[in-house]
């Protein structure tokens, strides 16, 4: 469910008590949400030039009390392994969220990535990962894709981090409540863009960029921005804001062409 466009919706349901309830399920019920809602910048909290296990973990709330009763939750996590030569990467990442609203569950997310990195020479590596997406709530929404990366190492100003090119396989499906686009199962090219860029010694600015354009049709493409602020407050504990925007050229059916999120969140790292 679109958590702001929901949150519209009840916000000008003028009734009260009961009323306000019913009307407030009615129409997170009845308007469907875009997908892709998720933002997991985990890795890029992450130190890859040190070896051994680290975590990442970032916990949002938010919530309002009095017109309406919401609570909004979201747990982004990682894991990663790395070889004592630097050559091997293994990563995890986690996520599941959930957005109540008077006492009524209007959306929930999961997502789960896994990825397996390869160090070639001193800046080549290669890339072998799955990803898992589930919104049930939102036209039962489901996206699962195997792909392959090769990924060369950026160090020069103005960038701090890797750029890739590679192929996946993806499968989306949903369960629309009109007839419409009910599945797509693609062949995409993904090339991408990460840095991270030292603000402060505390601080810190992540940004990803993602593009997916399928192979048979250039123009059927998915464009994806993630961005994330940590600012340190401890060795252990940090405050984050991240922001995420997706566009999609040809959603199926029920899910929107566009969709951006933000959330603030405390951070441990280890």
């Amino acid at each position: 469910m679109n958590k702001k466009g929901a949150g519209r919706r009840l916000f000008f349901s003028n009734t009260t008590g009961g009323n306000m309830r019913f009307w407030a399920i009615l129409w997170v019920c009845l308007f469907s949400s875009p997908a892709l809602a998720i933002i997991n910048i985990e890795e890029l909290r992450m130190d890859e030039s040190e070896a051994g296990w680290q975590m990442s973990t970032t916990l949002n709330l938010s919530g309002q009390r009095g017109n309406i009763d919401e609570d909004k939750f979201a747990l982004n996590g990682a894991s990663q392994w790395i070889s004592d030569d630097l050559n091997r990467r293994y990563l995890l990442l986690l996520s599941s969220a959930v957005d109540r609203a008077e006492g009524f569950t209007y959306s929930e997310e999961y997502f789960a990535h896994v990825r397996r990195t390869r160090q070639l020479t001193e800046n080549w590596g290669w890339e072998l990962f799955a990803q898992y997406q589930k919104e049930p709530l939102n036209n039962s929404y489901r996206r699962e894709l195997l792909g392959t990366n090769a990924r060369y190492r950026l160090q020069q100003t103005p960038f701090n981090g890797h750029a890739g090119m590679g192929i996946m396989y993806e499968r989306r499906s949903v369960t629309p409540l009109i007839e419409g686009r009910k599945q797509a199962n693609d062949w995409r090219f993904n090339f991408y863009l990460d840095s991270v860029y030292p603000l402060s010694e505390n601080s810190e600015w992540a940004v990803g960029f993602y593009v997916q354009p399928r192979v048979d049709n250039m123009s059927d493409v998915r464009s994806i921005v993630n961005m994330g602020l940590t600012s340190r407050v401890t060795r252990l504990f940090s405050l984050t804001l991240d922001i995420s925007f997706n566009n999609e050229s040809n959603p199926l059916d029920g899910q929107s062409y566009s969709h951006w999120e933000y959330a603030t969140g405390l951070n441990i790292r280890f």
